[in-house]
């Protein structure tokens, strides 16, 4: 499963954001959450395919790709439309297993995948509250932050080799982790978008970066969910 955010550095030429600029960002992000959906859809078909041909991991291995060459490609219409499109796609393509092996593997998987994604919503209100409501400026912890990030994927790479980290406390320890890092950044995100002041950003780069923050947000609130109160069958 996916478990990235894209770099601090990440960023096109500065653009002054407006009024439009942020409707077109969440107007962008809907989008991306319209495509994950429909890439679910059509995850659960392809599923078993994946699985027998290990194709999910060219398929992860892709993901990574779009998010590390952003800068790249965040500046160049019309390709930068068609991977933001095609991101989300295909990350709800490749979480799907994951997400089926919750309801296959788990008595109560399907309430667990509820709460979680019930909790995500939850969790992404309130930090829209806190990154608009707050005086400080909280753009000066996404250095940290990203240092947390890359602490999760050394940490995600360790729990492949030693199945230990994986269990009991160790699992609830990193998943609460990712769940603070997290909310974190999109409060921070959120504050970015709100400030409609001269970043270095732009609309695409910034609908990218609250996708992340969100994907990954529920994915480590179900992981959480699982080690807490995950009854297997």
């Amino acid at each position: 499963m996916p478990l990235f955010q894209a770099p601090a550095d990440i960023r096109s030429q500065p653009v002054t954001l407006t009024a439009s600029t942020e409707a077109q960002t969440y107007a962008l992000f809907a989008l991306a959450i319209g495509l994950t959906v429909f890439g679910v859809f059509l995850g659960i078909a392809v599923a078993p395919a994946l699985i027998r041909s290990g194709m999910h991991v060219p398929l992860l291995i892709a993901e990574l790709a779009i998010v590390f060459t952003a800068r790249w490609w965040i500046s160049k219409t019309p390709l930068n439309y068609l991977l933001f499109a095609f991101f989300p796609l295909l990350s709800g393509i490749t979480v799907t297993p994951y997400l089926l092996s919750v309801l296959a593997g788990y008595v109560n998987g399907g309430a667990i995948l509820l709460n979680a994604l019930v909790a995500t919503g939850f969790m992404s209100a309130a930090a829209a509250v806190f990154g608009r409501r707050i005086a400080g400026n909280l753009l000066h912890f996404s250095g940290i932050l990203f240092l947390g990030v890359i602490g999760l994927l050394i940490m995600g790479v360790l729990q492949i080799f030693f199945p230990l980290l994986r269990t009991g406390v160790f699992e609830l320890f990193i998943s609460g982790g990712g769940i603070l890092i997290f909310a974190i950044f999109l409060a921070v995100d959120l504050q970015r978008v709100a400030a409609q002041s001269r970043v270095r950003a732009n609309p695409i780069i910034l609908a990218l970066s609250l996708y992340l923050d969100i994907f990954n947000l529920f994915l480590y609130i179900l992981r959480f969910m699982i080690a807490l109160s995950g009854e297997r069958r």
